[in-house]
């Protein structure tokens, strides 16, 4: 395929890389789902995050990454497994979990306004979600078109309550009441054409500068965190793959893009990239690669656009918007989460799961009978009122 570039089209971005992890934490769950903790009081169980959930699977040890606590692995999640830890006997079960502490991450978080937690996803979540892509490893094998892709097994719930990354954003936020602003799927960036339209930069829900959109923030908010987006690796994140790309730290300028840029709004008109080439692809731009099961967490104003696909390969990710209860949700999340209750993937989630995937997804409103009346859309009137 011959691809005629502009001038304009360079490429030139600076790739910021993280290569898979030589070693990861463990993770210890409970049958109900709480994790194992070790902290003042000794071994608990817990759903809050912190660093003394982390473990370092040694052999068939478990070593604490804080104190100097090991334990037997078969204990834990052997048949019979002879701990029993705030009257909870096992088997528990050692899961995969992140590279760093997430301390570090939150550190990171709030001192740039982005991070990436590098294949935080198990192995086999990953698998699952190239499976309802149709990518990667299952390229031959066709998109799953008439069920919903929540209900094709539990891995995008899995996903979405991944607990590092929704701790992550319930702490830079400053809030613990928050919510997806749209239900998780698995979108794919087909190999590009040289002609067709491409995203422009912007900045994400609810603040949408750089797009035309109805409601978006028409001012600076400060201190004030409106939303964070969760972008997630399904396949390998490269520059020449097709990995989006930002104006990292661009978020503490509380603005957004410049036009010359290319905004979105205007990078959608059929004819734009024929006459003025792709968006900005300089060496004030950048690019994060990172290996599939990988979640770049970042705020969203901070200015992106979804990158070029050079390959020959589709480029599976998936967003996953979060913001305060208090903002009005992107779309619709009601009738999702109640397929996905009614499907087999909602009885592999543990009960944390099956709460927190609530707690997510399920929008409420403060009225006359209490925050129990779940938000969802008039169908019948959606269709009747004319398109803005």
């Amino acid at each position: 395929m011959i691809v005629v570039m502009k001038p304009k089209d360079t490429f030139s971005e600076r790739a910021v890389r993280f290569a898979p992890p030589e070693s990861h934490y463990s993770m210890v769950v409970a049958p109900d789902g709480r994790f194992l903790a070790d902290g003042e009081g000794g071994l608990t169980l817990t759903e809050e995050i912190s660093d003394d959930l982390m473990w370092r699977l040694d052999g068939g040890r478990l070593r604490h990454a804080l104190a100097s606590v090991a334990l037997d692995a078969k204990d834990l999640a052997g048949e019979g497994a002879g701990i029993e830890v705030d009257g909870v006997r096992g088997p528990f079960a050692i899961v995969h979990g992140p590279e760093r502490l997430p301390s570090e991450y939150l550190d990171h978080l709030r001192e740039h306004g982005w991070v990436c937690l590098a294949a935080v996803l198990a192995p086999r979540i990953v698998d699952a979600l190239q499976r309802i892509a149709g990518t990667d490893g299952y390229t031959v094998r066709s998109q799953d078109r008439k069920r919903r892709q929540l209900c094709q097994g539990s891995a995008l719930a899995k996903t979405a309550v991944e607990p590092i990354s929704v701790w992550l954003s319930r702490s830079y936020m400053q809030t613990d009441d928050i919510r997806m602003a749209h239900s998780p799927g698995v979108g794919v960036l087909t190999p590009d054409d040289g002609k067709r339209t491409v995203q422009g930069w912007h900045s994400d829900y609810p603040y949408h500068w750089g797009i035309n959109a109805h409601g978006k923030v028409p001012t600076p908010s400060g201190q004030t965190v409106m939303g964070v987006q969760r972008i997630v690796c399904v396949s390998e994140f490269t520059k020449f793959h097709g990995a989006t790309a930002f104006k990292l730290g661009s978020h503490a300028l509380d603005h957004g893009p410049p036009e010359e840029w290319g905004l979105a709004k205007d990078a959608y008109h059929p004819d734009y990239r024929a006459a003025n080439g792709l968006p900005y692809n300089g060496p004030d731009a950048d690019i994060i690669e990172a290996p599939a099961g990988s979640m770049i967490l970042f705020d969203t104003r901070t200015w992106h656009r979804a990158g070029v696909n050079r390959s020959e390969s589709g480029r599976a990710a998936i967003l996953m918007d979060m913001t305060p209860a208090y903002i009005v949700p992107y779309a619709d999340t009601s009738e999702d989460y109640r397929a996905f209750t009614e499907s087999d993937g909602y009885d592999d989630l543990n009960d944390r799961e099956k709460a927190e995937f609530t707690r997510l997804m399920v929008h409420r409103f403060l009225g006359p009978a209490g925050p129990r009346s779940v938000i969802g859309t008039h169908e019948a009137l959606t269709e009747q009122l004319p398109r803005p």
